[in-house]
């Protein structure tokens, strides 16, 4: 079965859920956390929340791109809708590719979210 670290906050916890099902996931709230879970085991996607730990979602991205293991693991940056941010999607995205991430999704409300979730998963866990 595949494995897939989820670094978001509690909140988005049944997006994850449901859109991942069938897979093991593994969620974690703090950046001391995720250097955790990522030294116990290899995972075969990472998904990073915009929110995660304060908005630390750039550093973990990093930590990631440069750790030996995971590396080169296919990883997707998500934002849900959690209120107004004065920071466009389109910004992001542009940063979190910069930075080695394969896919940025905003999440609408919805199943739309949940479905959108699930196949850029699929693919870049196919492809990885």
């Amino acid at each position: 079965m595949k494995k897939i670290l989820v670094a978001d906050v509690p909140q988005m916890d049944l997006r994850y859920t449901t859109a991942l099902s069938g897979w093991q996931t593994e969620f974690v709230r703090t950046l001391a956390q995720a250097r955790q879970a990522l030294g116990r085991a290899r995972h075969d996607l990472i998904a990073l929340g915009v929110y995660f730990d304060d908005s630390q979602m750039f550093d973990l991205l990093r930590i990631v791109r440069a750790d030996a293991v995971h590396g080169k693991v296919p990883v997707v940056c998500v934002r849900g809708r959690r209120g107004f941010t004065a920071v466009s999607s389109r910004s992001v995205e542009i940063a979190v590719k910069a930075l080695g991430a394969d896919e940025f999704i905003e999440l609408p409300a919805g199943e739309n979210g949940d479905g959108a979730l699930r196949a850029a998963v699929e693919r870049l866990i196919s492809s990885g």
